[in-house]
């Protein structure tokens, strides 16, 4: 039960967080302080209407410590960056960001552990589920996953990977063509990756890390800065999809 509750939270939190807002995610220091409270309305609003049509019979007092909590956390990691030196860091205020929002998931979990939240579900869901005899916990487990290791991987990566990145001698525009390519390339490989640990099948995942490594041979032997760079983004891609799998 305390699973199904966390997947439950855990796909709203990441929907509204990551894909259902209007300013980019990548750079929370970059953004004004009426684009963050913007934010934690959009968040707020989309968060009470997937909680109505999924979770109808949810108390309101856990919909709104939920929703309210998360513009707090919002404004709070906004102004923690003015802090220290540390905090400047975008890596390190979007993990704490999103640690403090996995807490609050976390005490909601704890919170409503005692309530069967299968039994609030909105009936036509269920029975959806039911006609094609797909269980909740695993249609949830999925969904988080395939949420997690776009979007919030991709952010994650390119934050971690920022000051190892190469200098590009190439133009702009072939600059942000090669970077929206190298992010959907990472996304299409940790799917495949969450599948074949899925199907325990280990060794398949050896291909995908091999078949991506021929696209950028001729690069990875001429330019031993980007080789490192992009080694060092072949392995988070993949500690993330194996952490993925294994924890969700």
């Amino acid at each position: 039960m305390l699973r199904y509750t966390f997947l439950i939270l855990l796909v709203i939190h990441v929907l509204c967080d990551f894909y259902f807002r209007t300013e980019t995610v990548e750079s929370k220091m970059k953004i004004e302080l009426r684009q963050v409270l913007y934010h934690a309305c959009i968040y707020g609003v989309f968060s009470v209407l997937l909680f109505i049509l999924f979770l109808p019979g949810l108390e309101w007092r856990y919909i709104l410590f939920f929703v309210l909590s998360h513009g707090l956390i919002d404004v709070i990691t906004y102004f923690f960056h003015f802090q220290s030196t540390f905090w400047q860091n975008e890596r390190n205020i979007f993990l704490l960001d999103q640690a403090m929002h996995f807490m609050i998931v976390s005490m909601l979990v704890y919170y409503t552990r005692t309530l069967d939240l299968r039994n609030l579900c909105r009936e036509e869901v269920c029975q959806f589920l039911d006609v094609f005899g797909v269980p909740e916990c695993i249609l949830l487990a999925w969904m988080a996953r395939l949420l997690l290791i776009h979007k919030p991987a991709n952010i994650l990566i390119v934050h971690i990977l920022s000051v190892y990145k190469p200098t590009e001698k190439d133009g702009e525009a072939q600059k942000g063509n090669d970077k929206n390519a190298g992010r959907f390339i990472g996304t299409l490989e940790r799917i495949i990756m969450v599948i074949f640990i899925a199907l325990e099948q280990y060794s398949a995942v050896g291909l995908v890390l091999t078949a991506k490594s021929i696209a950028r041979y001729e690069r990875i032997t001429k330019e031993q800065d980007f080789a490192e760079y992009y080694l060092l983004g072949t392995l988070l891609s993949t500690i993330v999809a194996i952490c993925v799998s294994v924890l969700i």
